[in-house]
């Protein structure tokens, strides 16, 4: 980052940021950043009920010893809509959150069916872990499990700065902080229930920062942990086995391959092969209708909806990789052009999604954070997108959600007033020093026009967007903000390489 046309305070901002952190502030900043996280989740309403059937089955017979029974659909149609496992997640996280229930015991206080109730060949075990639930009240110590996974994002987030070179500095508490209140990352529990996608996404960050300190074996082992938990972890992979020197390319994918059999595999077999759709596709391809977004509008179905939706975007990740690799040679392996890859990755799944809901922004939001911080600057363009990302997916429960909140409603149609109050602000100091962020007139502008009760709007609830229109404005933007630093990157790199030949001719 140039300093040649930065204020003195900007300066002093970077500065206090940069410096370093005693082992003992480093530990008392995880705290903090941890509480806050618990405390903000806590505030908005605590993981949600909603899509919890696609977990909470599956652990609650693996906590009680009936694995065979953990993914089996059979008779979910005799239990209520809102609570049918349509679709199951991959194994890690049932696995792990049934080592919590197991260790605490927390949901023996009413004994769990018998293997003769949940039926032969467990034909009765999902209306009988239903009506277990409901007398032992499990479903709320089940579900507030998922506030553990947070470590698995810190714990992904300090490797990766630290692999970068800002760990141990200011930097790592305040990317921390700014991760514990970020909208896209408490929705993945509040919105709807996906904490599988907070501890994927801490493992590939993991796996990241093991890839950028050359060791690609932990890094195969770390992404193959983050497949089982959820199947975008292959946005990572797929860049990462372009880009791992190839030496290291088969102990990347083996170390991968190896994990992910050790943990898939088994719980195949043990269901009788009940499991093996989740552990494939996991609960990411159960395309609902009226999804909403450019990809839904088409009506597309099956095999060619997958391929859209799925394979094209991992296929396109890898061809960036390659033309990156070619252009950067070694380099290309720097934090900055390796995270720009990984960030564009998790936006082109957005751009091919055929459902889009808040939470969908965690991966991309996390990247954008991690670039920012580890280039030393925080971009105008970033924090003011995520802000209209948070407005248009409003992250504040409300109505019949199990979750929802009485202040709810009314947070919902302030929200957008709130950021048209804060952009006029900053317009408004803008002006006296003379200057414009017109990125930031653009978003004032369209949540005017869009989402703000006007006096002569006298709708109960604030204007509702099609979640196309959503799409068409945010994931573009994504695209830019996470391409653009590889891109300055190679412009770099190709000067550098000009002035050096220019230099050699002179001689």
């Amino acid at each position: 980052m140039s300093f040649a046309n930065v204020s003195p305070s900007r300066v002093d901002v970077k500065s206090w940021l940069e410096r370093p952190l005693p082992t003992i502030s480093s530990v008392t900043g995880w705290v903090v950043a941890t509480v806050v996280f618990l405390g903000v989740t806590a505030w908005i309403g605590g993981p949600v009920e909603g899509d919890a059937a696609l977990s909470v089955f599956s652990t609650w017979a693996i906590a009680h010893g009936h694995i065979a029974c953990a993914y089996s659909s059979v008779g979910m149609n005799s239990l209520p809509t809102l609570v049918r496992p349509v679709s199951f997640i991959p194994p890690l996280y049932p696995l792990l959150s049934a080592g919590v229930l197991l260790v605490v015991h927390s949901t023996y206080n009413v004994p769990f069916p018998t293997a003769a109730q949940l039926g032969n060949h467990c034909m009765t075990s999902t209306a009988a872990m239903y009506h277990w639930a409901g007398l032992s009240h499990a479903i709320i110590p089940t579900i507030r499990i998922s506030y553990l996974t947070w470590f698995a994002l810190m714990g992904g987030t300090v490797a990766l700065l630290r692999a970068a070179g800002r760990g141990r500095q200011r930097w790592e508490l305040a990317t921390l902080l700014f991760l514990a209140v970020a909208a896209p990352v408490s929705e993945s529990l509040t919105e709807y229930f996906h904490p599988q996608d907070i501890l994927a996404l801490g493992l590939a960050l993991g796996s990241l920062a093991c890839a950028l300190r050359g060791r690609w074996a932990w890094a195969g082992i770390l992404i193959g942990l983050a497949f089982t938990s959820n199947q975008f972890a292959l946005l990572f992979a797929g860049p990462m086995i372009v880009l791992a020197p190839r030496q290291w390319k088969i102990m990347f994918a083996a170390t991968a391959a190896a994990v992910v059999t050790v943990i898939s595999v088994p719980v195949i077999i043990l269901t009788s092969g009940d499991a093996f759709k989740a552990t494939v596709l996991g609960s990411g391809f159960t395309p609902a209708k009226g999804g909403g977004t450019v990809l839904s509008e088409t009506d597309l179905r099956g095999a060619v909806l997958f391929t859209i939706a799925r394979v094209i975007p991992i296929v396109f990740a890898m061809a960036l990789a390659w033309w990156a690799k070619r252009r950067l040679a070694d380099k290309v392996l720097q934090p900055i052009p390796v995270l720009s890859i990984i960030a564009t990755a998790l936006a082109l799944r957005l751009v091919f999604e055929f459902s889009l809901y808040g939470y969908f922004f965690l991966g991309v939001t996390t990247m954008l954070v991690l670039m920012d911080v580890i280039a030393g600057r925080v971009r105008g363009h970033e924090l003011t997108w995520l802000a209209l990302v948070t407005v248009l997916f409003d992250p504040f429960p409300w109505g019949f959600n199990s979750n929802g909140q009485s202040w709810g409603l009314a947070a919902r149609e302030w929200l957008p007033n709130v950021f048209l109050i804060a952009a006029a602000v900053i317009i408004l100091a803008d002006l006296v020093r003379h200057r414009v962020r017109w990125y930031v007139v653009a978003a004032g502008t369209f949540v005017g026009v869009t989402l703000v009760k006007w006096p002569w709007n006298h709708e109960a609830l604030r204007q509702h967007l099609p979640t196309w229109i959503m799409q068409l404005v945010l994931v573009p933007i994504a695209l830019w903000l996470s391409t653009v630093p590889l891109l300055e990157v190679i412009r770099q790199h190709r000067d550098s390489n000009s002035l050096q030949e220019v230099s050699s001719a002179a001689q």
